[in-house]
C-alpha cells in the first residue's frame, strides 16, 4: 500500500511511463513519436501547439470564398478512385453536398482503404481545408474528414471548436496527433504536479499548471482566436513562465553556491597597462580596457569571478582573454581555454602561440584528434605545470586530466557547451575564475537579465584598421555575373564561401542545396580550383579536415551549411555568397558573414534572392545590409520575426528559453527572475514544504543535491 507521503513520487513517476502506455501508439508510432524528442507522457504534455485553427462554425459550401480554411458538412454523393491519362497516376475523390451547393473533396497522396470508409453514398462527413475553383467547380484539396453519426459521440457540435495545429511528425496524421493529445489528458491530466508554489503564481495571476496544459492543447469555444494565435492566452503565459522561472531559479542558486566559495586572489602587475602597449603593437579599444579592467576587480576580490565578455564579431575578446590568462600566469596559475570545435582550438592554439614571448605563456593543444601517446604527454605538461596554458575542446573535461594549479577558465562561445560541460570545467581546479565569452548578438537589456548569474563585460565598437563587410542584395538575373566574379577572384588567390539553407534538395522544395551546389560549381569551374563540402552529417573528423584544408589554402571555395557560422578564421576569404537568405536570421547571416574579411582585404556578402521574395522579406534582408551593429541587428531581429517563422525544428522544453519569447515578454521573464531571486533569499535550502517539488526539479537540473 502506497503511503500518502509517497504519493507525489509515485504520480511523477507515472507521468514517466513510455509513450506506448496511451492507447493507439505501438512500437512503430513510438518510433516515429521518439524522433521528435517525444518519449514520455509528460513529453506529449509540453508538446505544445504552434498555431490554432478556427473551427468553431460550419460554414454552408455555397458561402465559402477561395483560399480561405472553412469549415462545411454534407452528404456523400459519390466517392471513389480515378486515374488520370495517359499518366495513369490515381486520385480519390468525394464529392459532398449539403443542399446549398456541391463541393469536390481531392486526394492525391491517400491510403486507399482509408478514404473508401468516407466514400460510402449519403454518409455525412464533416471536411476543413482550403477553398479553390477549377473551372467554376469549388473543390478542397487533401481536406481532413470526419465521419459524422448524427446523435452519436461525434455529432458535429461535439467536434466544433478551435483546433491545434502541432509540429509536423513524419508518419503521423495531425488528427492522431491530437487523439493521442486527447487520450493523454484524460487519462494522466490528474497525475500532474504543478512545482510553482502557489503564492507565487497566485501573485502574478497565472492559473494552476494542469488547467494551461488542457487549455493550450484545446482551448474552450470562449477563447479569443488571436489571443491563441499570437500565444498571449493566461494558460500560455503560465506555461512560458514555468521555462523562465526554473531556468532563473537555477541561476540564482549558481549564483549563491558561487558567491560562497573562496577562489585564488591575484596580485595584480602594478604595470598592466603598459605591459600591454609591449605585447601588442596597436591600441586596445576603450571597451577591450572596460572589460580588463573589470576583470582586474573581479581577480581582487578572493571570490570566483564569473564573468561573460558579450561582444560582436571581430571586436577583440580573444584578448582580453590573453589577458587574463597573462595575470594567471604571473600569479603561477595556469589558465584552461575550452572552445566547441577542433578548428577553433587550433586557431586559439596559434593566436597564443604568436603572441609575445615576455607575456609567458608555455601552451598546448588538447584535442581528440592526439593519439594515445600524445595524449598522455600533454597530461604529463599540465599535470607538472610545464604548460599553463591549455586550448582544447571538451577534451579538456576528461576524467584522467588534472591540472597542478587551475586558475582561470575560458570558455569561447559558452552557448554551445551544456551546463553539465561548464560545470565538470569548472571542477578542474579549486574555484577557478571564469570567463566566458560569446559572439551571439542579445541585446543588452535581454542579456542582464538572461545572465543575471553572472557578471557582464560589453565590448562594442572595433579595433583600429576594422572594415566592415560589405553586403548586397542580388537579383535572379544577376546570379551569372556573380559566380564569373567569384570565379576570377578565385584564380587571383583569394578564398570564398557559399552557404546553402539545406544539406540536399527535396521534391517538396525548390531550395539550393549544398550537396547540388558543390556538384554544380565543380562542374563550372576550372580543375584548378578545388571545392570543399562541410555540413552537419559529416562526422566530425572528416569536417575538421575539409576545414584544415580550407584554412591552409588547399580548397579554394568551401561550399556549406550554417556549420561554418562559428570559429572559421581563415584571413584570405574574402567573399561570401548566401543563397535563400531569407531562410535565416539576421543574428545568423550577421554570424556568416563575420568569417569573411578577417585579413588585410575587406570582405564581400552576396544576398541571393530568390525570385518570389516577398516584400517583407527583402526588407528584413536590406537592414542587414545597411547594418554593421550585431547588437542592434538582434534587436531588430527579434522584434521583426514572428513565431511562427521561429518555431520550425525545435520547441523549447522545459528549462530552456527562445530568445524570441524572452524579447516578446519581456515584463513576464523579469517578473521570473524577481520571483526566483525572491524565493532563494526567502527559503536557501528550499526545505519549506510548499517548495519540495521545486527542489526536486532544481536538484534533477543541477544534478546534484543543492548544497548551499
Amino acid at each position: 500500500m502506497t503511503s500518502k507521503k509517497d504519493d507525489p513520487l509515485r504520480r511523477i513517476q507515472k507521468l514517466t511511463l513510455p509513450l506506448t502506455c496511451l492507447k493507439g501508439i505501438g512500437p512503430k508510432r513510438a518510433k516515429l513519436l521518439a524522433e521528435k524528442g517525444l518519449h514520455t507522457i509528460l513529453d506529449l504534455l509540453f508538446f505544445t501547439p504552434l498555431r490554432y485553427e478556427d473551427r468553431t462554425r460550419i460554414l454552408p459550401i455555397s458561402e465559402t470564398e477561395e483560399g480561405i480554411p472553412i469549415l462545411v458538412k454534407g452528404k456523400v454523393v459519390s466517392g471513389r478512385e480515378t486515374s488520370f491519362y495517359p499518366s495513369r497516376k490515381k486520385t480519390f475523390r468525394i464529392v459532398l453536398n449539403d443542399q446549398t451547393s456541391m463541393l469536390e473533396l481531392i486526394w492525391f497522396h491517400y491510403r486507399r482503404p482509408h478514404l473508401a470508409q468516407y466514400a460510402v453514398r449519403g454518409r455525412e462527413l464533416l471536411a476543413y481545408g482550403r477553398i479553390q475553383r477549377n473551372r467554376g467547380q469549388r473543390q478542397m484539396i487533401h481536406p481532413e474528414v470526419t465521419l459524422l453519426n448524427t446523435n452519436g459521440p461525434l455529432s458535429a457540435v461535439s467536434l466544433l471548436g478551435y483546433y491545434p495545429v502541432y509540429p509536423a511528425i513524419q508518419g503521423i496524421a495531425p488528427n492522431m496527433v491530437r487523439s493521442m493529445m486527447r487520450t493523454a489528458l484524460d487519462d494522466y491530466l490528474s497525475d500532474l504536479i504543478d512545482p510553482i508554489p502557489k503564492q507565487i503564481t497566485g501573485r502574478l495571476r497565472l492559473p494552476d499548471l494542469a488547467s494551461a496544459i488542457k487549455n493550450t492543447h484545446f482551448p474552450s469555444h470562449d477563447s479569443h482566436f488571436d489571443q491563441l494565435n499570437q500565444m498571449t492566452t493566461p494558460f500560455r503565459k503560465r506555461l512560458l513562465f514555468d521555462r523562465f522561472f526554473l531556468v532563473m531559479l537555477t541561476m540564482a542558486f549558481r549564483k549563491k553556491c558561487r558567491e560562497k566559495r573562496p577562489s585564488p586572489a591575484f596580485t595584480v602587475p602594478p604595470g598592466l597597462m603598459k605591459d600591454l602597449d609591449v605585447f601588442f603593437p596597436f591600441r586596445l579599444t576603450p571597451h577591450q580596457m572596460g572589460a580588463i579592467e573589470d576583470m582586474v576587480k573581479d581577480f581582487q576580490t578572493g571570490t570566483s569571478m564569473n564573468r561573460l565578455i558579450l561582444g560582436d564579431v571581430g571586436c577583440g575578446k580573444t584578448l582580453v582573454a590573453a589577458v587574463a590568462a597573462y595575470i594567471a600566469v604571473r600569479n603561477d596559475h595556469q589558465t584552461a581555454v575550452m572552445v566547441p570545435t577542433q578548428e577553433l582550438a587550433r586557431q586559439h592554439f596559434e593566436y597564443f602561440s604568436s603572441i609575445s614571448p615576455k607575456m609567458g605563456f608555455r601552451p598546448v593543444l588538447l584535442t581528440g584528434k592526439l593519439n594515445k601517446a600524445e595524449q598522455l604527454r600533454v597530461y604529463d605538461d599540465i599535470r607538472k605545470q610545464k604548460a599553463n596554458l591549455v586550448i582544447g575542446t571538451q577534451s579538456l573535461i576528461q576524467e584522467g586530466l588534472r591540472f597542478a594549479k587551475l586558475g582561470v577558465v575560458v570558455i569561447d562561445e559558452q552557448q554551445r557547451f551544456g551546463v553539465k560541460d561548464r560545470a565538470l570545467m569548472d571542477q578542474k581546479g579549486r574555484n577557478p575564475h571564469v570567463l566566458v565569452m560569446t559572439a551571439t548578438p542579445i541585446p543588452r537589456t535581454l542579456a542582464i537579465t538572461l545572465y543575471g548569474d553572472m557578471d557582464l563585460s560589453f565590448i562594442e565598437g572595433y579595433p583600429e584598421g576594422h572594415k566592415t563587410v560589405l553586403t548586397h542584395l542580388i537579383h535572379e538575373n544577376q546570379k551569372r555575373r556573380v559566380f564569373e566574379t567569384l570565379k576570377q577572384r578565385l584564380l587571383a588567390g583569394e578564398q570564398a564561401f557559399v552557404i546553402c539553407p539545406v544539406i540536399e534538395g527535396s521534391e517538396e522544395t525548390d531550395l539550393k542545396s549544398a550537396l547540388d551546389m558543390a556538384s554544380r560549381l565543380r562542374k563550372i569551374f576550372p580543375p584548378t580550383l578545388r571545392i570543399g563540402l562541410v555540413h552537419g552529417r559529416l562526422r566530425t573528423n572528416e569536417r575538421e579536415e575539409v576545414m584544415r584544408d580550407f584554412h591552409k589554402g588547399v580548397i579554394h571555395l568551401l561550399v556549406g551549411t550554417t556549420v561554418i557560422e562559428v570559429g572559421v578564421h581563415v584571413p584570405k576569404a574574402t567573399i561570401m555568397v548566401i543563397e535563400h537568405p531569407e531562410r535565416f536570421g539576421l543574428s545568423q547571416l550577421h554570424q556568416l558573414r563575420g568569417r569573411v574579411g578577417r585579413g588585410a582585404e575587406r570582405g564581400l556578402c552576396l544576398l541571393m534572392l530568390p525570385r518570389d521574395l516577398s516584400e517583407k522579406s527583402r526588407s528584413r534582408l536590406e537592414i542587414l545590409a545597411e547594418n554593421h551593429d550585431g547588437f542592434d541587428i538582434a534587436r531588430i531581429d527579434l522584434e521583426m520575426r514572428g513565431q511562427g517563422e521561429l518555431t520550425g525544428s525545435r520547441q523549447a522544453g522545459i528549462g530552456e528559453l527562445d530568445l524570441t519569447e524572452t524579447s516578446r515578454e519581456w515584463e513576464l521573464l523579469l517578473a521570473a527572475k524577481n520571483e526566483a531571486n525572491h524565493l532563494v533569499d526567502a527559503d536557501p535550502d528550499l526545505s519549506r514544504p510548499e517548495n519540495g517539488q521545486m527542489k526536486i526539479m532544481v536538484e534533477s537540473i543541477l544534478a546534484k543535491p543543492l548544497d548551499l
